[in-house]
């Protein structure tokens, strides 16, 4: 007999709607992915087809909620998909994951970022049962290290070659925010 599957949350803040992705998304993380700006300090490189991220948005559907969970970043009023926010490398066990976020380009320096990655914390925090979450940024990232120092983030130092991403090794700073640590609260 099939597992029944577990339904995806949602998570709502007064501007946006943390929804699981649909095929009709891949558009939107197009934008975001193909960005050669966006994505100078992610994990992978810029997508230079829409068939990338494509395949990026299936993976996202069809993830496994103990492992790794992934939110289109939608706005609230028209559902419209604007960036990405999720956790992976989860150890349910141990109560940690890691997190990551992205919002497209043109919606940067908005507070999207971090209105709906406080709102994945608070998910995480309340609803999971999770005690530490970590996020790794490259040390040239400010923005990002900025939004998850105001969110509660502590860093805990800088993790050398930490990251292989188009053949080349980069440092990672590594910050984390455990349960009973004060939690920021991003600007409504």
């Amino acid at each position: 007999m099939a597992k029944p599957q577990i339904p995806h949350p949602i998570v709502s803040t007064p501007r946006l709607r943390l929804r699981q992705f649909r095929e009709d998304d891949t558009a939107a993380m197009h934008r975001c992915f193909s960005d050669r700006d966006a994505m100078r300090f992610w994990d992978h490189q810029v997508h230079t087809k829409p068939s990338e991220s494509e395949r990026a948005v299936r993976r996202f559907i069809d993830c496994t909620p103990s492992y790794y969970r992934f939110w289109a970043v939608a706005e609230a009023g028209t559902d419209r998909c604007i960036g990405m926010v999720n956790y992976h490398d989860g150890h349910m066990r141990q109560r940690r994951v890691t997190i990551g976020y992205i919002v497209d380009p043109a919606r940067h320096r908005q507070g999207i970022a971090a209105e709906a990655v406080a709102a994945m914390l608070d998910y995480c925090f309340d609803e999971l049962g999770l005690h530490r979450l970590q996020a790794f940024i490259h040390p040239d990232n400010l923005a990002s290290r900025r939004l998850v120092e105001k969110l509660g983030f502590r860093c805990e130092g800088q993790l050398r070659d930490h990251l292989r991403v188009g053949g080349e090794w980069r440092d990672d700073m590594m910050y984390a925010l455990l349960a009973t640590d004060p939690r920021g609260r991003a600007a409504p």
